[in-house]
């Protein structure tokens, strides 16, 4: 745990009956940080967001929320977080504007600030012009998610936890999610559990994968990608001599070298240690013969490093089995 953590979950474990939903998970969250927390069906992702949230209890372990332990005072700990659940529960009969404000008044905020805070709110959700008078019961599925975001971004909650937020959306209402947690980062801390991993890894700062109940990675992209890899893999794309590129690269590993198809550039690709490639970059930007188009570390996409991390698990799972 550090000063900069908003959550930090210790020895986490939840059973219904005999059935092990978390098994001792461990991890903490950065404040003002947006956090992905993903994992197949079944993993437990659910189960900690409605822990996270106050809505249910784990069976042992502890979760302190902004200092607060969830299990010694949840009433205070849910003060600090605003939850979006997958299935989102809305009442048919109230219009749009009405739900927001009657969910605005249970929220705590100040009575001269209601009709501000959902306005607010249902503006940045593309809310306010098309439904904010109309009742519920007559939304569309995508229109329902943009209600319960918009539900949970009102008031000043430290942090927001959206379970399939994009859930329905057309490719525009997810672009207006993104940014809408863009608008948020760094004021507030965002958990987000999607199976859209290609999103996560656009909005996301850092990942927490989970399988079978038990945290198999945490990270960010580069990190995560470099666990899976084993290594520090890089990639350069070079203008100049080719001897001279190749002389400038010795004390590296290079795994790759070809001339671009599309131009007299090379790509290089190669193995390097930190220390090595600080060097190697030095080298290279101070001699005038040679133009650095790009240079940069080789990530794995995060489907790539999810299908590794869960797989491992699996095997790892095969084998401590009698």
């Amino acid at each position: 745990m550090t000063k900069g953590d908003v959550v930090v979950v210790s020895e986490l474990t939840k059973k219904y009956c005999r059935q092990v939903a978390l098994n001792a998970v461990s991890f903490s969250i950065e404040r003002g940080s947006v956090v992905g927390l993903i994992g197949p069906n079944g993993a437990g992702k659910s189960s900690i967001l409605k822990i996270l949230a106050g809505i249910i209890t784990g069976t042992s372990g502890d979760v302190i929320i902004s200092g607060c332990s969830v299990a010694e005072n949840v009433m205070r700990a849910k003060q600090h977080v605003s939850f979006m659940p997958e299935n989102n529960p809305l009442p048919d009969h109230l219009r749009v504007g009405e739900y927001l404000r009657f969910r605005a008044e249970l929220k705590g905020i100040p009575t001269k600030k209601i009709r501000q805070n959902a306005e607010k709110v249902m503006r940045q959700c593309d809310l306010y012009y098309e439904a904010r008078y109309r009742m519920i019961k007559t939304l569309s599925k995508g229109y329902r998610q943009r209600v319960g975001i918009a539900d949970a971004m009102l008031g000043n909650s430290e942090i927001v936890i959206l379970d399939e937020p994009t859930i329905g959306l057309d490719p525009h209402q997810i672009i207006g999610v993104r940014k809408i947690i863009d608008a948020n980062r760094g004021s507030r801390t965002i958990l987000l559990s999607s199976h859209i991993l290609s999103e996560l890894e656009t909005v996301c700062d850092n990942f927490i994968i989970i399988n079978r109940g038990r945290i198999v990675a945490t990270g960010s992209l580069g990190e995560l990608s470099n666990n899976v890899q084993g290594k520090n893999i890089f990639c350069a794309r070079i203008g100049g001599d080719e001897q001279t590129i190749r002389e400038n690269f010795q004390g590296v590993q290079v795994i790759e070298f070809k001339r671009s198809s599309c131009n007299e550039d090379h790509m290089i690709k190669f193995e390097a240690a930190e220390e090595a490639y600080r060097l190697l970059l030095l080298k290279i930007s101070s001699n005038r013969e040679l133009s650095v188009r790009k240079i940069g570390p080789v990530e794995c996409s995060l489907e790539e490093i999810f299908l590794n991390s869960t797989r491992r698990c699996r095997d790892q799972d095969n084998v401590d089995d009698p």
